[in-house]
């Protein structure tokens, strides 16, 4: 019976296959997969408002293999006729058989010309949400009536036996990211890629971005892929990859890689690995035959755990005109969460060219934590020359990194060194201090001191803006900048022999170079003992400022110089190129003072000078062009510079009886004395207009009024010179003829080479009637018994009635 009935299922079974084969055969025979395309295209017009277009054909397969081949594909963006995205032929096939047995064989999977773009606008839209509108409920996981993975004894297993894709293009448009640009794919191509099966796997890809920053790059690669499957882990070993192109400022990058890597999820694991730079440039930087190179690494941030094995660095390229290498050597390293092992690490470095520099630094064996990792002892050791300075010097810390919060503390810091240029006094620095920084914030605090000097300096920069905030402070008992200067810049006034040569630049088109005030925001303030900077010598130096998105405010700048003392504040705007300045100077030598700030060596004297001006302009000519404000000057025992006035009217007889003006060109040995000078100025665009000009001398008065082209660098002006007593020592009888005289002197011209003409053709009839006065008065004088001039003054008569009385009869006798 048992018999019958195994008999009677099995014949039962055979006849289900039998139909089974035949209606399949019939499906497949029957099929037409091309069909069904207006369901598609009406279907993703419904649900997607897109347009679907396949132009070729859809080749389908059912056993022993699911098969589908598609070409000629578009699909529309939403709502729209623009392509979203395109495949000119794909394929993918997939065994029957075994997704019975939960595994996941794929034949060969091949995609040509696929053309695709994904866009997020600003308010993180994509044109890609409504493809994937049911990505959220798949990420939740299974809900309570759902087969998990597990529900059938174990994991999906997959196994692909090739992949082959060409002409890969996807345009990103990401206004969120700020993101613009094309990745390329030209070819992947690899062998089986199946759990814990080692595959051939090559590589040709481009990648085109125009924001954030442009970037064109080009890979060509190769390697030997691993999955395991089994603990999320992928392993690649005979890698050679090949990069090449521009990008964040780097041009001519050429690199290649090679070696070993791994990744497992959570930790990356290298070596032996090898990194070559055949070129890159950098701004002024080249670089050229530089390689990394290490045994063994491992970084796992989870467990706060790195190690590596035989690093080592070598650096080569040129900055500018100098050639530079750089070598590093760090044998070993282990660091976790509560311990550190390791050697010291030990380089050098070398700088050829205008500047040679060669140093060499050392560490001891570091000890902390993954959280602080502290190398003691640090030194760097450097000699060499910066043009035709040379220095020598070295520095002594301990280096603390700090990896969580990705921060760097320069502790116990100590720095000596000493700076020697031809025909100035070798400079010998010391510092002590400490310094830190991390991403967001850098603080120092030092103290030293140049020579005999000493100083100390504290501040704090804020860097997570984007523009750094500083707020610095620095006290010096003497600070010459003229000695901290690059070789062949000018030197002190002291050591200053000749003259700077001219530039090709004319000074008036030399640009104001003002962008560089956007650089850093902040708090300044300098004292100094003594201050020399250029041919500037200030004692008891005070400098307080701001800066604020390139807009500079000098709130406080004195001094004492020029023998007196100066307060003064100023301010400088880099958008508009608008420079302002007060200046407040009492009991200065005038001429030091012109000489440094003008380059001027027009007059002589002591007092006071004020000044308050502003102008704005992208170059020096354009500045002093619109230069606007008001400038007054009190002085004492002076002189004016380029002719003596003195000299010129003692030539009155013979000028007068000629009734020719006389011209005399300025001379820089000549000059015109006076016990007090007054004078001041409204100045607007660039030029000066001054109508109260007051000096006196012992025998002169001088007034004027006329204008200054600080623009143009030219003058006119009218001086008018009244003779009012002489002496033997000062012209004697020849400027007794111009006694009570105004003579016109006008000076014309450039401010390098004024002309001074003496305007006798307009004296000379002012002097006759000056003549005859006289005669007049003294006549009258004799007539009332006055002294003459000079004279002793005769007897009083017995009372001023009668005196005045005879005096008047005879005057008309």
């Amino acid at each position: 019976m048992t018999k019958t009935w195994i008999r009677r299922i099995a014949i039962a079974i055979g006849i289900v296959s039998l139909v089974l084969v035949a209606a399949a055969a019939i499906l497949i025979a029957t099929f037409d997969a091309n069909r069904y395309k207006t369901v598609a295209i009406d279907w993703m017009k419904a649900e997607h408002q897109r347009t679907l277009a396949i132009d070729g054909p859809i080749e389908l397969s059912f056993f022993p293999r699911l098969a589908v081949t598609v070409s000629g594909v578009r699909l529309s963006e939403p709502g729209s006729d623009e392509e979203f995205a395109a495949v000119d032929e794909a394929a993918l096939a997939v065994r029957v058989m075994p997704l019975l047995r939960q595994e996941l064989v794929v034949g060969r999977v091949s995609a040509r010309g696929v053309r695709a773009s994904y866009v997020r606008n600003a308010e993180g839209v994509r044109n890609i949400d409504d493809l994937v509108s049911g990505e959220a409920d798949a990420e939740d996981g299974p809900g309570p009536g759902d087969d998990g993975p597990g529900a059938t004894g174990g994991a999906m297993r997959f196994d692909v036996s090739a992949v082959q894709f060409d002409d890969l293009r996807l345009r990103v448009r990401d206004e969120m990211a700020d993101v613009d640009g094309e990745l390329v794919v030209l070819s992947f191509s690899s062998g089986r890629l199946a759990n814990k099966v080692e595959s051939p796997v090559s590589l040709r890809a481009t990648a085109r971005l125009t924001r954030p920053q442009a970037v064109d790059l080009a890979l060509d690669g190769s390697m030997t892929l691993a999955l395991d499957l089994d603990e999320n882990a992928i392993a690649m070993s005979g890698l050679k990859l090949a990069v090449e192109g521009s990008g964040a400022g780097v041009e001519a990058l050429s690199l290649a890689l090679e070696g070993a890597l791994a990744w497992d999820g959570g930790t990356v694991r290298a070596g032996p690995l090898q990194l070559a730079l055949k070129s890159a440039t950098l701004g002024e930087v080249s670089l050229a035959a530089s390689n990394v190179a290490l045994t063994r690494a491992l970084f796992d941030p989870g467990a706060r755990r790195l190690e590596l094995e035989a690093l080592e660095l070598a650096i080569a390229g040129r900055q500018g005109a100098n050639p530079f290498e750089l070598a590093l050597d760090w044998p070993k390293l282990a660091v976790d969460a509560t311990q550190l092992e390791g050697s010291g690490l030990s380089g050098r470095m070398k700088l050829t060219g205008p500047t040679a520099l060669e140093g060499s630094f050392e560490s001891a064996a570091p000890s902390g934590n993954f959280d602080a990792l502290r190398l003691p002892g640090v030194k760097l050791k450097l000699t060499g020359s910066i043009g035709e300075r040379s220095i020598d010097g070295g520095v002594e810390a301990d280096v603390v990194l700090d990896a969580g919060r990705g921060a760097a503390e320069l502790a116990g810091l100590d720095l000596r060194a000493t700076v020697a240029d031809p025909g100035l006094q070798p400079l010998q620095l010391a510092v002590q201090g400490s310094a830190g920084a991390d991403a967001r914030m850098a603080q120092w605090k030092l103290s030293g001191a140049l020579n005999t000097n000493r100083f100390d300096t504290s501040g704090q920069a804020d860097l997570a803006g984007a523009v750094p905030h500083v707020k610095a402070s620095a006290r010096f008992d003497s600070l010459d900048l003229n000695q901290l200067l690059a070789a062949g810049e000018p030197a002190s006034p002291e050591t200053k022999t000749t003259p700077t040569p001219p530039t090709a630049t004319k000074p008036a088109d030399t640009p104001v170079q003002l962008d560089g005030l956007k650089a850093v925001n902040g708090e300044f303030a300098l004292d100094a003992g003594a201050l020399v900077f250029r041919q500037y010598q200030v004692a008891d130096a005070r400098l307080a400022a701001t800066l604020d998105n390139g807009l500079l405010r000098v709130s406080r700048l004195s001094g004492r110089a020029w023998g007196g003392s100066f307060a003064g504040s100023g301010s400088a705007d880099a958008d508009s190129r608008r420079v302002a300045a007060k200046l407040d100077a009492k009991g200065v030598n005038v001429n030091a003072l012109l000489k440094d700030v003008a380059d001027k060596d027009l007059l002589e004297g002591s007092g006071n000078v004020a000044a308050d001006l502003a102008s704005s302009g992208a170059t020096v000519g354009a500045l002093r062009s619109n230069l606007g404000g008001t400038a007054a000057m009190q002085l004492r025992d002076g002189a004016i510079k380029g002719i003596n006035l003195a000299r010129s009217l003692r030539q009155a007889k013979a000028a007068l009886s000629l009734k020719q003006d006389a011209v005399v060109q300025a001379n820089e040995t000549e000059k015109t004395d006076f016990s007090e000078m007054s004078v001041s100025a409204r100045i607007a665009d660039g030029v000066a207009q001054s109508n109260d000009l007051d000096i006196k001398s012992p025998f002169l008065r001088i007034g004027g009024d006329g204008r200054f082209d600080i623009g143009r660098g030219r003058i006119d002006y009218e001086a008018r010179a009244t003779v009012i007593a002489s002496s033997a020592g000062q012209g004697g009888a020849e400027l007794e003829a111009l006694r009570g005289v105004t003579v016109p002197v006008a000076l014309s011209g450039p401010f390098e080479a004024i002309d001074w003409k003496i305007q006798w053709s307009a004296v000379a009839t002012a002097a006759v009637k000056q003549k005859l006065k006289d005669e007049l008065t003294e006549r009258l004088g004799e007539k009332l018994g006055l002294p003459p001039a000079g004279g002793e003054p005769a007897a009083a008569p017995a009372t001023p009635k009668d005196m005045l009385k005879d005096k008047l009869k005879g005057l008309f006798q």
